[in-house]
């Protein structure tokens, strides 16, 4: 038989039995189980060797409901196990099922997941409270039974001592796989705690169940990248590094330019410097504190930084990510933030700058493919004058003219043209310092403009919008008013999505209740899209506001009017809701403007 956990604590509370595969007496016993019926959906994920599906094989696959675990080793078993995940026509419950799913696909690839029968408690946790931690075992010992973690330390404990990592610990050892026939049974509970909310918040969770479908196959996919492109990159960034490096020596005998020696380097030489601490109560050395200096070696630095950073961060890691068809496949987090937008890790496209082109340029199509590219027009700024109800912003956007030029013309009343005019920039940052609640100060240091200026512009744009600080105002009143009842300050986006603010900050609820309603429009559009594209064609990344697409080249032409269409809204706003497309044949960073 099986082997079985004593039940004591946690397990005998809930009179539960997990079990270790280890006979074909063991299987036939787990395929018996299987075929029982059961109240709710079935549990199932992965222990794998590491966090990359497309590298790390897996080693484990668990098999659970609210009474009983398995886990079943799939390199003796594996057959078994996809058997398994084809047959069973009941309902499926994972916790970052994205993750397990791909991981069981690189497997076996001809593996057709049902996600119309699939839950996913990850998704459902965030949509509850985006604020709680989402991890399995946390999210378990607070919603189910503190003692669930228990596992957790056993096996931390047991790998600290034994040296162990997650692909050399031993298979059948007791605190392993007791740990891992854990996890489909707690991802149980927590439905069973959770499920309500899938009803309550029907609308984001199927949502959030599709957008979590289509970023699977936008990771299984990947993005293919163009190799000697990234080393002769690398080399020239590196190359670059060297010579500034060597001039900051030749000029200033500044050698290995850490934050300490600039610090001394800086005093030492009476350069002024904006007043940072670290932690410890030292002068800091970091990006703003750098930015603030007008010295030709502070210059010099944030290159070395910048060059550093492409280097490491982007070019040598999607060296190390791709795979052998040199594509590269990137984590995608549906609900990478609080408001739910999405972020994109390993590599890190979510940080990179929207108008970069070294890295995007190392992002080519597949052959005979183009990259198609469509960009949410100025979303943030089209939000705040729909809820704001500004009827002079709405007209400017109706206008067909530049929106910010048209904010800077009303706001010193003379007609501005001209993109290029500082007034224009200065007039963007106030449109989204507004949005994300920047002082004067920090609008006035991002602009590059002095703070008498920026706080002029804030004036006259308060003078001219005044629908905007009313908005702000008047949810910063509504959430201390739903904190003094609810013990919380929260807003809910035009989908019901509950979201809140830290206690002091509730000037940001503005902010989340744009990015909130964002990242809905950005999924429906998303879901819908992957619906109606072709079979040729693909959607391979979702990264900021923009979403970008491979396809024949020979299908393009006739794509691109196709997407333009479903993508753009007319009828639902006052203000449509557009998006800007194009297409190259060469690679992602020829379509950066």
């Amino acid at each position: 038989m099986a082997k079985r956990k004593g039940e004591s604590g946690y397990l005998a509370e809930y009179g539960l039995q997990l079990h270790y595969v280890d006979s074909i007496d063991d299987l036939f016993e787990f395929k018996r189980w299987v075929g029982e019926r059961r109240p709710g959906p079935m549990g199932f994920d992965t222990e794998t060797e590491g966090l990359q599906p497309d590298f790390d094989r897996v080693r484990l696959a668990q098999f659970g409901d609210l009474k009983q675990g398995w886990a079943i080793p799939f390199e003796r078993w594996g057959g078994a196990v996809i058997e398994i995940l084809r047959r069973y026509e009941g309902e499926w419950v994972l916790h970052n099922s994205k993750f397990d799913i791909r991981s069981i696909q690189a497997e076996e690839p001809e593996l057709i997941w049902p996600w119309h029968r699939t839950h996913d408690t990850m998704n459902l946790a965030h949509i509850v409270n985006p604020l709680r931690a989402k991890g399995l075992k946390p999210l378990g010992g607070r919603l189910v039974d503190p003692q669930a973690v228990a596992m957790q330390k056993s096996l931390d404990q047991d790998m600290a001592t034994h040296k162990w990592n997650w692909k050399t610990v031993p298979i059948d050892h007791p605190s392993y796989w007791i740990y891992a026939a854990m996890d489909p049974v707690l991802t149980c509970h927590i439905h069973e705690e959770l499920k309500e909310a899938a009803v309550l918040y029907k609308d984001n969770y199927d949502l959030e169940m599709g957008t979590t479908r289509v970023a699977s196959k936008m990771e299984r996919r990947g993005m293919r990248v163009d190799v000697p492109y990234l080393e002769e990159k690398d080399l020239y960034l590196n190359d670059r590094i060297q010579v500034m490096k060597a001039w900051l020596w030749d000029e200033f005998k500044l050698d290995n330019p850490t934050p300490l020696r600039l610090v001394d380097f800086f005093e030492k030489n009476n350069v002024p410097m904006l007043d940072k601490k670290t932690k410890s109560g030292k002068q800091a050395m970091d990006a703003d504190v750098l930015d603030s200096i007008k010295h030709p070696a502070a210059e010099v630095v944030r290159n070395i930084r910048k060059a550093g950073k492409l280097s490491g961060t982007y070019l040598q890691n999607l060296l190390k990510l791709r795979d052998d068809n040199d594509r590269v496949h990137a984590n995608i987090w549906t609900m990478g933030t609080r408001t739910a937008r999405m972020t994109v890790t390993d590599p890190a496209l979510q940080t990179l700058p929207k108008k970069d082109t070294t890295v995007r340029s190392a992002f080519i199509p597949s052959d005979g493919y183009g990259l198609i590219s469509f960009d949410m027009d100025q979303i943030e700024a089209r939000l705040m004058a729909i809820f704001a109800g500004s009827q002079p912003m709405i007209d400017a956007f109706n206008s067909g003219d530049d929106f910010f030029l048209m904010i800077a013309s009303k706001v010193y009343q003379e007609m501005i043209t001209d993109k290029k005019d500082p007034r224009r920039q200065l007039s963007k940052g106030s449109v989204y310092g507004k949005i994300y609640g920047g002082g004067p100060e920090t609008l006035a240091d991002k602009a590059g403009v002095s703070f008498e200026e920026m706080a002029g512009f804030l004036n006259k744009f308060d003078r001219d919008f005044p629908e905007v600080t009313m908005l702000q105002n008047k949810l910063q009143m509504l959430g201390q008013q739903r904190r003094g009842v609810d013990g919380e300050a929260w807003i809910r986006t035009p989908m019901g999505r509950k979201l809140m603010s830290d206690e002091d900050k509730d000037y940001t609820l503005t902010n989340y209740l744009i990015q909130g309603h964002a990242a809905e429009l950005m999924k429906k559009k998303l879901v819908h899209l992957d619906t109606i594209l072709p079979e040729e064609a693909h959607i391979l990344m979702a990264v900021h506001d923009e979403l970008v697409m491979e396809a024949p080249v020979e299908m393009i032409p006739d794509l691109m009017p196709m997407i333009a269409k479903e993508l753009d809204d007319f009828t639902t706003h006052p203000i449509p809701i557009t998006w800007g497309g194009d297409y190259s044949t060469t690679s992602w960073g020829a379509l950066v403007d």
